[in-house]
């Protein structure tokens, strides 16, 4: 049974340089995504000039393929004009679109250049149909969704929430959700979310229980819990195309040309055998060549594959516990792909005719034929210098088509030239080369023209790029409860967000008004419908298909509010009308004003974040102060992760228990909390931040700010309701050292590079 599909789906190669590109193109990549030297997610790339782009767009648009642009880092707000103006400038050359992950980015570009494709980066962890239509309302056309998502899920956001999906299918993948991991960060001071990843989730780890003992794995020896195989889906790919994904691609900006035109062209021998597979009644089992699967480990890949989470929640299967690194490469297939993709820029061919009669202009017109029959034919016609009269050797028609034929480094190559010689004619090599020349010019201008973008009232270029001085009546006239904010300076209030019973119970002895329960079993047996009417409940850190229903039912259990945590959340809260207080995570990234105001319309609070510094903080502080809460204490969410530790070691049980911890070479203990109700991990940072210091000193943004959070994962009763006590008097009666031992002051005198 044949799958009825008129459409592959697009084969997206990566280009870190210009030999990448070229040698992708020329492999049969239907796209290329490339980054520019600032706003991409991979620094450490080679990566390209506007120049660079500007000419790699107009030769992917000779070929009739696409280049899109990654701008997939969060974005600060001294950064965010020249972002756009980045991007609306390459968009006026051609470029077909952007990847991006700052929401106040996409905002932006939507507003000002609204023809400008815009792709949802992976680094949203877009993982329901929910996210989509979040994202959809700013413009967005194509989503890449977490890589973690299953091909039903897939297939549910295709259904429910119609919109391009952009799924990887080859390279490198992350063991937290991306865009969720701030392991480098506070490590290595290196952000993902910036694209200088220092990879620390390829480090050794030990599992140790809830008791600290070494668990699962086997004593003695190196683990590597957090590192992944490296995805790869030729034996599942015609799963992929029948459930209809639009785009697939490919990892690997950081990779060599070698493999990125490797890749490109045993994908590409795949996805068109599938027509002929298909066209043929699927008789046959698909089956990948063992040949081709050795040539594919040669080309810079771990030494484990996998098929990703495609059809696997999680497990061992995915991991490189014992041997993280590349498998060895072989140099005859590099020299093999050098020699076929690399050495020579690939050419588009075309039909030439060319007349020379003597005392008339030399003619040539060219022709590039469509390249996939659904487009017309191209064709440029110019007239050179007036064909002189023999007077000794005349040229012949063949000595003139051979040097016609001289295309050099051009994008073209004559595939049929008929050239028409009548009577004794002469022309000098010089005018030849300038008759060709033009031609070709001419040829690929009219090519061009049908990519470039209109220039004119759909670029919104002349309303000038306020930021931060930008009034707001949503963002700075009113309180989260409506009323004017207050004139007279206050102390911010004292949030409690806390994970265990006695945590919960030490926070109503210090009289805390504002207490986030996070959903675990102890708290939620105990609660009381009174004590939940004076509480806010933490909704899941990752809102999967699964976890759906249980947002609405926890936004309909009395709580007082809601903590949301991800868009998908958002767009539930707008479907149920919900009214009750919505503080927004630090995981809905405000790193500029254009973010800050969209997330602001619906959430009456926002939580600063994590990696911006104090100074990073002052522009999202005016105008709306007052609805900005800052955390002050508690240990940071490195990872939140679809992969389990516990299931890893061995020791899943489906029931959540208490924290239990990764510890690295150094000694240092990440606690580690299962999710069993939404499968999934969260890692946290072996230190707690506190920002003690800065309260004593008087900070601004920390005087400022309408509320301090004290995050409680592992602390006692005791020990929560101490630190809470010292929050709220500002440390007037406690030495602070008596009270907080090790911490970190994480990102706030500095912020993640």
């Amino acid at each position: 049974m044949t799958s009825g599909r008129t459409k592959l789906p697009e084969l997206l190669a990566p280009a870190g340089s210009r030999k990448a590109f070229l040698g992708a193109l020329k492999a049969g990549a239907d796209a290329v995504y490339l980054g520019g030297e600032k706003f991409g997610a991979r620094a450490y790339a080679e990566n390209f000039t506007q120049e660079d782009i500007i000419r790699s767009i107009r030769e992917a648009h000779i070929f009739g393929r696409k280049v899109y642009l990654t701008l997939n880092v969060l974005t600060k707000e001294s950064e965010l004009e020249e972002t756009v103006d980045f991007a609306i400038k390459l968009y006026r050359e051609g470029l077909d679109g952007v990847i991006v992950q700052d929401l106040g980015v996409l905002k932006v570009l939507h507003e000002r250049c609204p023809g400008l494709e815009l792709h949802a980066s992976t680094q949203l962890s877009s993982s329901a149909p929910e996210s989509v239509r979040f994202l959809k309302e700013l413009g967005v056309r194509r989503v890449v969704p977490a890589r973690e998502l299953s091909l039903e899920e897939i297939r549910t956001i295709k259904r429910e929430e119609p919109v391009e999906v952009e799924s990887f299918i080859h390279g490198a993948m992350c063991y937290s959700y991306s865009g969720r991991c701030l392991l480098s960060s506070f490590l290595g001071g290196r952000s993902g979310n910036r694209g200088r990843c220092a990879g620390t989730c390829r480090l050794p780890y030990r599992i140790l229980d809830e008791e600290g003992r070494e668990a699962g794995l086997g004593k003695g020896k190196e683990h590597y819990p957090l590192s992944m195989r490296d995805l790869c889906v030729l034996e599942i790919l015609p799963d992929l195309i029948d459930a209809g994904i639009d785009s697939f691609k490919i990892e690997g900006r950081m990779k060599s040309p070698h493999y990125a035109a490797g890749v490109t062209a045993l994908y590409r021998k795949y996805i068109d055998y599938y027509l002929e597979w298909d066209a043929a009644g699927r008789k046959k089992p698909w089956k990948i060549e063992a040949e081709d699967m050795r040539r594919l480990k040669s080309l810079y890949l771990r030494a484990d594959l996998s098929t990703g989470y495609y059809y696997k929640r999680n497990g061992k299967e995915l991991l490189t516990i014992t041997k993280p690194g590349y498998a060895g490469t072989d140099d005859g297939l590099l020299e093999e792909i050098e020699e076929k993709y690399l050495r020579e820029t690939a050419k588009r061919p075309l039909l030439g005719s060319a007349v020379f009669r003597p005392g008339e202009a030399a003619r040539i017109t060219v022709t590039a034929p469509p390249l996939n029959g659904s487009e017309a034919a191209v064709t440029a016609e110019v007239t050179g210098e007036i064909v002189q009269t023999a007077d000794k050797r005349p040229m012949q028609a063949q000595e003139i088509e051979r040097r016609l034929r001289k295309t050099g480094d051009s994008l073209f190559e004559f595939d049929t030239l008929e050239v028409e010689v009548e009577g004794n004619v002469f022309l000098p090599v010089a005018s030849l080369n300038a008759l060709r020349r033009d031609a070709l010019g001419a040829l690929e201008e009219k090519i061009l023209e049908s990519t470039a973008k209109p220039v004119g009232t759909e670029f919104v270029t002349e309303t000038a790029f306020t930021g931060a001085d930008k009034q707001s009546a949503d963002v700075s006239e009113r309180k989260a409860d409506g009323t004017e904010p207050d004139t007279d300076r206050r102390n911010p209030e004292v949030w409690a967000q806390v994970t265990t019973a006695g945590q919960f119970r030490a926070a109503l002895r210090c009289g805390i008004q504002n207490i986030i329960v996070e959903e675990t079993p102890q708290i939620m047996e105990i609660l009381t419908q009174e004590e939940r009417a004076q509480c806010l409940i933490a909704l899941p850190h990752v809102c999967r298909t699964g976890s759906r229903d249980r947002v609405r039912k926890l936004a309909g259990m009395g709580f007082r509010g809601v903590m949301a945590r991800n868009p998908e959340e958002i767009d539930i809260l707008r479907q149920i009308r919900y009214e009750g207080l919505v503080v927004g995570d630090g995981s809905l990234y405000q790193w500029n004003t254009e973010a800050r105001d969209l997330l602001l319309k619906d959430c009456d609070k926002l939580s600063l974040g994590w990696e911006l510094s104090s100074r990073d903080m002052i522009p999202l502080m005016k105008d709306a102060a007052d609805r900005q809460l800052l955390q002050v204490y508690g240990r940071i969410p490195m990872m939140v992760t679809a992969g389990c530790v516990k299931k890893t070691a061995g020791m899943c049980s489906h029931r959540e228990q208490g924290f239990f911890a990764l510890e690295d070479r150094k000694g240092m203990r990440f606690p580690v909390r299962c999710i069993c109700g939404h499968c999934c991990n969260v890692i946290y940072n072996s230190l707690p931040l506190s920002l003690h210091s800065f309260v004593k000193k008087g900070d601004p943004v920390i005087s400022e700010a309408s509320g301090w959070i004290c995050a409680f994962t592992t602390e006692s009763g005791s020990e929560t309701e101490e630190i809470l006590r010292w929050y709220r008097s500002g440390g007037e009666d406690t030495d602070a050292q008596q009270v907080f031992g090790e911490y970190t002051t994480g990102h706030y005198r500095k912020s993640a590079l």
